[in-house]
């Protein structure tokens, strides 16, 4: 939470989520006024541990932990600060911030998001793949790099 408080000092709520890139595809975002609950979730394949280029749990959990993302998908782009208890903050650029939960599987980052005035309804658990290395990540479309 120190970290938090202190990102929130120097540069106003960072945070945002690869999972809003999950937002991003299930057009939750889209500048219209569209009915976000005829919008169905994307359906991600398990990851297969052990597979050259998949990230385990434990690795993802590593990577985020403690750290603000930017992160940039299709219709969005922002920053999200991962805590360690699971919980995130989110910030989508032009749009606002929101709170979300994260958890590690192999091979995928999973996120919701709670609701915002631009995210009436939030949006449930939902897993993206997650590759990568060497500080150049993807969640689903969206890409990752370190902010901090």
């Amino acid at each position: 939470m120190k970290k938090m408080n202190k990102t929130l000092k120097f540069g106003g709520l960072l945070a945002a989520a690869m999972a809003l890139n999950a937002c991003a595809s299930m057009n939750v975002f889209k500048d219209s006024g569209t009915d976000q609950a005829a919008v169905a979730p994307p359906v991600t394949a398990p990851a297969t541990p052990g597979v050259p280029g998949v990230l385990s749990a434990a690795q993802i959990k590593t990577l985020l932990t403690g750290k603000s993302w930017r992160w940039k998908g299709p219709k969005n782009a922002g920053v999200t600060l991962y805590a360690s208890d699971g919980t995130s903050l989110v910030e989508v650029t032009g749009k606002g911030t929101t709170q979300g939960k994260w958890e590690a599987k192999d091979g995928q980052l999973c996120e919701s998001f709670s609701p915002a005035p631009f995210l009436p309804q939030g949006v449930p658990m939902t897993c993206q793949p997650f590759t990568g290395s060497a500080g150049n990540y993807m969640v689903g479309q969206a890409t990752f790099n370190l902010a901090s």
